[in-house]
């Protein structure tokens, strides 16, 4: 790293840690102020990046970059199944992410007993939680096609 250096690394690795890979963008004005404030990957593989550059400390102009990699598009995180708020006090949404026609979800109490049981054809279901007391519980998605995915469900 160099003095006023403002490249910005980033890091993509998998589960046990190993690189996959490596990127970096330069800014161009090397100013002493660069920040990088936020970073997001996207389904479609691209990367957004958002910071600010300053000539000096409280004159900030903000500069928001917008990355393409179709390499990328392999190391997404994909996730079976997404519960959101959670955790939860009256309703939770389950978001499935897969393709599917039908699917049954289950919710579960740490012992086992199934509470609900919900036919959904939709990708995203509510769910009303204001009965259940505070702890956790789980969520089991069934589709049609037999695909499955659990999530865990915490309670305020």
């Amino acid at each position: 790293i160099e003095t006023d250096d403002e490249t910005f690394w980033m890091l993509y690795l998998d589960g046990n840690g190993n690189e996959q890979w490596r990127k970096h963008v330069k800014g161009e004005s090397r100013k002493r102020e660069e920040r990088l404030s936020d970073i997001k990957l996207n389904r479609d593989g691209s990367i957004i990046l958002a910071g600010t550059s300053a000539e000096e400390l409280g004159k900030e102009n903000w500069k928001i970059v917008k990355l393409g990699d179709k390499q990328v598009n392999d190391l997404i995180e994909k996730y079976d199944i997404k519960i959101y708020p959670n955790p939860v006090t009256d309703y939770a949404y389950v978001e499935i992410g897969f393709d599917f026609k039908e699917a049954d979800g289950m919710l579960y109490d740490m012992g086992g007993r199934q509470l609900q049981n919900l036919k959904t054809k939709n990708r995203v279901t509510k769910i009303n939680t204001q009965a259940l007391v505070q702890g956790a519980y789980l969520i089991t998605i069934k589709t049609n096609d037999n695909k499955t995915a659990n999530a865990k469900l915490i309670k305020k």
